[in-house]
C-alpha cells in the first residue's frame, strides 16, 4: 500500500479522552502522530487502539510505533488538534509524490526521539528523502543543540557562561545568591518562590539553615544547608539552585546590572566562535540541520523540501553579530548564503536556560529562519 492510496481520516471522539493539554509534549505528539495518521490512516482513530486505523504494513516497526502511541500520545490526546494535523498530513501527499516520484512504502515514528540524526520526526524507510520534520510553530525552528555544536566547549557540570568568563560569572552568581538568602532570612518560614511555587528557598530560624527546592530537566532536589554551605557549592549548576535563577529572571529589569559585565565579556568571543563554526560546510550543516538525505519541513502553513548537506556545500557564513537581548538568554544573528551570491538567509542562535537558570547548563536553540529559499529550501505547498 502507498500513502496516496489511503482512505479519508475520520476523528473518533471519546468521552474518556483528556481535555486539551497545552504542554509542549502534547503539541508534539498530537502533531506528529496526527500527521502520520493523516498520511496513512484508514477509518477512525483511537489512541488506545492505533493498530485499528494505522495499517501495520505501512510501518517499519509496527509494534514499537503502536506501543509509543499508547505511551506518549494517549495521556495527552486532543482529538481536535490531532485531526487538524491529520488533515495537514493528508494535504501534503500530492506534493511528496510530485517531488520524489514513488511514495515511501514504509514509515516510522518513535515517540520521545527524533529520527535520522535528529532531523526528522516521521521517517521514510525508502525513496529520495529521510522523512518529515513536523513543527507546530508559525516560524521556522531548526534545532535544539548543545553549546558544543557552536564550538563552545564546557566541562561537565560547569555553566557555559561560567567557563567562558568565570570571574564575571562568579561575581554575578554570588550577588544573586546572597540577595535571595537575605530575602529568605528576612521572611522566616515563608517560601521565596519567584516563578513557580514548587521551587523555593525558605529560611528556618531554629536551625539557622535554608531549604532549597528545585528541579532541572532530569531531577529534583530538596536540600537544607547553612548559607556558608550554599555559597560553597555554587561553582557548578545543580537542581536545587533553580529558585535562585528564577528570582533573578523575575527581577531582571531591576537587577540586570548584575549580569552586564558577564554578557559584555562573552559577546565578542561567542561571535568569533560561532563565526568559526560557520566557516566550514560541516558546521553549517550541523547548525542548519542539513542531513545526509533530503527531508521535508512541515508547519501549519508551510511545506518545504530541504536538500541534503552535499547539495548545499557552497553555503558560507556572511557574518554573525550579537543581538543585545534584554534578558538572561543570549542571542546572535547569523547570515548564511551561497558563496557566489549576495543573497542570504538569517537565523537567530539563542543560548538560554531552557531547564532553569543555575539548575542546568544553557542550551542552544536555532530559530527564526528567514528567507530559507536562499539556502536552497524549496517551498512545495
Amino acid at each position: 500500500m502507498k500513502i496516496n492510496e489511503v482512505l479519508t481520516p475520520q476523528p473518533m471522539l471519546d468521552e474518556d479522552d483528556e481535555a486539551v493539554n497545552k504542554a509542549s509534549a502534547a503539541v508534539r505528539y498530537n502533531s506528529e502522530v496526527g500527521c502520520l495518521y493523516g498520511m496513512v490512516g484508514k477509518g477512525k482513530f483511537n489512541p488506545k487502539y492505533p493498530e485499528k486505523s494505522i495499517p501495520a504494513e505501512i510501518l517499519a516497526t509496527p509494534k514499537q510505533t503502536y506501543d509509543d502511541i499508547r505511551k506518549y500520545l494517549l495521556p495527552v490526546f486532543d482529538a481536535d488538534f490531532f485531526m487538524k494535523w491529520a488533515q495537514r498530513g493528508k494535504s501534503i501527499i500530492p506534493a511528496i509524490v510530485a517531488k520524489q516520484g514513488d511514495a515511501p512504502t514504509k514509515l516510522s515514528w518513535v515517540g520521545g526521539a527524533n529520527l535520522a540524526g535528529g532531523v526528522t520526526d516521521i521517517g521514510f524507510e525508502s525513496g529520495l528523502t529521510a522523512g518529515i520534520s513536523v513543527k507546530d510553530e508559525a516560524g521556522i525552528t531548526l534545532a535544539n543543540l548543545t553549546p558544543r555544536v557552536l564550538g563552545i566547549e564546557t566541562p561537565r557540570g560547569l555553566d557555559t557562561f561560567s567557563h567562558s568568563a568565570k570571574e564575571q560569572y562568579d561575581i554575578m552568581k554570588q550577588r544573586i545568591f546572597k540577595e535571595v538568602l537575605t530575602l529568605a532570612k528576612a521572611n522566616p518560614g515563608k517560601p521565596i518562590a519567584p516563578k513557580d511555587p514548587r521551587f523555593f528557598v525558605m529560611y528556618d530560624p531554629k536551625q539557622n539553615k535554608y531549604r532549597c527546592t528545585g528541579k532541572n530537566s532530569s531531577k529534583s532536589q530538596d536540600l537544607t544547608m547553612t548559607s556558608q554551605e550554599i555559597l560553597s557549592r555554587i561553582e557548578t549548576n545543580d537542581a536545587w539552585q533553580r529558585p535562585f535563577g528564577d528570582w533573578f529572571q523575575a527581577n531582571w529589569q531591576t537587577k540586570k546590572d548584575y549580569a552586564k559585565p558577564l554578557f559584555s565579556s562573552i559577546a565578542q568571543s561567542y561571535e568569533e566562535k560561532i563565526e568559526t563554526t560557520l566557516s566550514n560546510s560541516k558546521g553549517i550543516a550541523s547548525i542548519l540541520r542539513f542531513g545526509e538525505k533530503p527531508y521535508y519541513y512541515l508547519t501549519p502553513r508551510k511545506f518545504y523540501f530541504v536538500p541534503s548537506a552535499a547539495d548545499v556545500a557552497n553555503l558560507v557564513s556572511k557574518g554573525t553579530v550579537y543581538g543585545n537581548p534584554d534578558g538572561t538568554g543570549q542571542k546572535f544573528l547569523a547570515k548564511i548564503g551561497p558563496a557566489d551570491s549576495n543573497d542570504f538567509a538569517q537565523i537567530i542562535i539563542y543560548i538560554r536556560y531552557a531547564n532553569g537558570m543555575f539548575a542546568s547548563n544553557p542550551t542552544v536553540r536555532v530559530q527564526e529562519l528567514k528567507n530559507p529559499e536562499n539556502i536552497a529550501w524549496e517551498e512545495l505547498a
